[in-house]
């Protein structure tokens, strides 16, 4: 039996990432049984809300001050 399976093939330019990676989005969308969208779309809300829970603590990091060897706080 033949195997069918649909693929996107999909070029972006990194230099406009919002609407890019939007058209990513509704161009996958069609490819599922209706009813799905709003699972598929809380998904890709968790993982966007994961990276930027990554970047804020990133951030974090970068604030705190450097400690010496000895961990006394004081910089070399």
């Amino acid at each position: 039996m033949a195997n069918i399976r649909p693929t996107l093939q999909i070029e972006i330019d990194p230099r406009r990432p919002v609407p890019e990676i939007c058209a990513v989005i509704s161009a996958t969308l069609p490819f599922h049984p209706p009813g799905q969208e709003e699972a598929i779309l809380n998904g890709v809300k968790e993982a966007i809300e994961k990276q930027l829970g990554a970047i804020k603590k990133g951030a974090e990091n970068h604030a705190k001050p450097v400690h010496g060897p000895s961990g006394s706080g004081a910089d070399q």
